[in-house]
């Protein structure tokens, strides 16, 4: 899995997942990003959104744009994308972002709702 996204309190955790270092000792380009949004190819097979987040995911309000802080969308290929603005670990308030105007929840891995403690612990320190 190259993302997934869980729940605590009502907070989104999006996240993508450390690769492990290579045998070269190298590390992925997860610790060279430096974008304004990220994005996850092939959501069926490197996408893990638990139960909680997706009803989470559900009410985040459409936006009107093409890009909003969450899209989720199929290329002609038939492969479905998320994306989201901001680096590779973001707590999100689905009340106050907006999604993309062709987003729609599509296919992904469900997993369990283990939330980091880092997150635990800066969601209960700031919302």
């Amino acid at each position: 899995m190259h993302a997934r996204i869980t729940a605590h309190k009502g907070i989104l955790v999006v996240e993508l997942v450390q690769n492990q270092v290579t045998e070269d000792g190298g590390r992925s380009g997860l610790d060279k990003l430096r974008n304004l949004g990220t994005i996850v190819h092939d959501t069926r097979r490197y996408l893990g959104v638990s139960d909680e987040a997706l009803g989470l995911l559900k009410i985040v309000k459409r936006g009107l744009d093409r890009i909003g802080d969450f899209a989720w969308f199929r290329s002609d290929d038939g492969m479905d994308h998320f994306a989201w603005l901001g680096g590779p670990k973001r707590l999100v308030d689905p009340k106050e972002v907006a999604t993309a105007r062709s987003y729609e929840i599509l296919a992904h891995q469900v997993i369990p709702n283990e939330v980091p403690e880092g997150a635990r612990a800066a969601i209960e320190a700031n919302f």
